[in-house]
């Protein structure tokens, strides 16, 4: 009988928690790539094409869930140059990059995003700080963390003399809308 009242309090609690949990669907924002050719000029591809599949209760440190990116969409000035980068991070055989968000930790500097970055089926854990806002039903985040291509297994190309920084800046503006 008191076993019964246990499992029955748990479960309740449990079903409780979980209807609180809101689904966060992308609504609008920018993810972009900054790098440059060394001693030449800025590359700057920017993307629209993202989804998400985040869920939020009524903490910003609960949100969880994953960010996709199609790496097809990322779009620079140069529509010549994209074709390399899109070539160099082998597209073809692996089109998008996904962050799946695992924890997010309030320190006195603010928010701070850990989570799982795979990108050309390479998988490296990252530590991105973020301004996050919660407001009349949307959820917003910005911030930018570095990678290097070669971490995940990308040449940087090279053109003559001319050679891409492996160090490549990642930036996120994006706003959430909760259901």
């Amino acid at each position: 009988m008191f076993t019964k009242t246990i499992l029955s309090v748990l479960a309740a609690s449990l079903l409780c928690s979980a209807s609180f949990a809101k689904e966060l669907n992308f609504q609008e924002g920018v993810i972009g790539a900054q790098t440059e050719i060394l001693g030449d000029s800025n590359i700057n591809p920017k993307s629209s094409h993202i989804s998400a599949k985040l869920i939020m209760d009524d903490t910003i440190e609960s949100l969880k869930g994953e960010i996709t990116l199609e790496l097809l969409s990322l779009k620079s000035d140069n529509e010549k140059r994209d074709e390399h980068m899109h070539e160099a991070l082998h597209v073809k055989t692996h089109p998008n990059t996904f962050f799946k968000l695992k924890e997010v930790v309030k320190e006195s500097d603010g928010y701070h995003l850990i989570g799982i970055l795979t990108l050309n089926n390479q998988t490296k854990e990252i530590n991105t700080k973020a301004d996050i806002a919660d407001q009349n039903g949307f959820v917003s985040l910005k911030g930018d963390f570095t990678i290097k291509m070669s971490a995940f297994g990308i040449e940087p190309p090279t053109l003559l003399f001319l050679s891409v920084r492996d160090d490549v800046v990642i930036s996120y503006d994006l706003i959430l809308a909760k259901r």
